[in-house]
C-alpha cells in the first residue's frame, strides 16, 4: 500500500497527510488528547474565554518531559499536530470550545 496516494484519487496533499499521520498518533497516543483537554478545562476555569493551543501544547510537552518517568524519545510532541489537537477538541463539544481557539485554514 503506498500511503502517498489514495486509489483513482492521485498523491494526497500535505493537510490530508498530515490529517492521516494526527488520526495514527491520536491512536497510539489517547492520553495525550485527554492531557490537552484537561489544560484548555483549567485555562476556561480561571476565566479565559481564548487561548492559544500553542500554548497548552508547550506546557504539555513540558509536563510529559518533567513528570513522567518515560524517556524523552516517547513523547514527542509534533507541532504539526497542533492546531488538528485543538480542532478535535472544537469537533467534540463546539458550544463549549468554539470560540476559545483562534482556529485559521490548514495550509498545505
Amino acid at each position: 500500500m503506498n500511503i502517498g496516494h489514495t486509489p483513482n484519487l492521485g498523491p494526497l496533499s500535505r493537510a490530508e497527510e498530515l490529517d492521516l499521520q494526527f488520526i495514527q498518533f491520536d491512536r497510539e497516543n489517547p492520553r495525550i488528547y485527554q492531557e490537552f483537554r484537561r489544560l484548555a478545562v483549567s485555562a476556561k476555569r480561571k476565566g479565559h474565554e481564548r487561548w492559544g493551543a500553542k500554548s497548552l501544547w508547550e506546557v504539555l510537552r513540558w509536563e510529559l518531559a518533567v513528570n513522567t518517568n518515560a524517556p524523552v524519545s516517547d513523547y514527542k510532541l509534533n507541532n504539526n499536530y497542533t492546531s488538528r489537537m485543538a480542532r478535535k477538541l472544537v469537533a467534540e463539544d463546539p458550544e463549549e470550545w468554539g470560540d476559545f481557539f483562534q482556529l485559521r485554514r490548514l495550509k498545505g
